[in-house]
């Protein structure tokens, strides 16, 4: 999977448009990129969720947008700032390859939403969140 999404970043390009959703592609790449340095306790959120798990679960199933953090809210203007695109891009790709190389037994940070977290949860988050922005993007 790793690999699938390292090439899919790569098809990227600054002219991409979004398909739904207000985020430039670079926006979407620093976002993406928060959701990584979060896992990895680069950065940590202050802010307590708006809505619950339960409420999250249901926006995700019927395939509506989960509020992102404040914090990690890219529109807003916060979360990582955007520099060049291509430094972006591989910034991205490096936290990705850091995040899959993590240990099981490494001590994941609780997700915003849903809590306390384990190796394989995390991996099924963070790949239908960078899967759903790389399709926002068409890639």
């Amino acid at each position: 999977m790793k690999n699938d999404f390292l090439n899919r970043i790569d098809q990227l390009t600054e002219g991409h448009k979004p398909k739904y959703g207000k985020m430039t592609v670079q926006q979407m790449v620093c976002h993406c990129t928060d959701l990584y340095r979060l896992v990895l306790r680069e950065i940590t959120l202050s802010e307590k969720p708006n809505i619950s798990a339960a409420e999250a679960i249901k926006l995700v199933q019927s395939r509506k947008t989960v509020p992102a953090p404040t914090e990690m809210d890219q529109v807003a203007g916060n979360g990582t700032k955007t520099s060049d695109f291509k430094t972006d891009i591989s910034l991205l790709k490096s936290k990705l390859k850091a995040f899959y190389a993590l240990e099981k037994d490494y001590d994941y940070p609780p997700h915003f939403y849903f809590g306390k977290l384990n190796k394989k949860e995390w991996v099924q988050m963070a790949e239908y969140h960078l899967s759903h922005h790389l399709k926002q993007f068409g890639v």
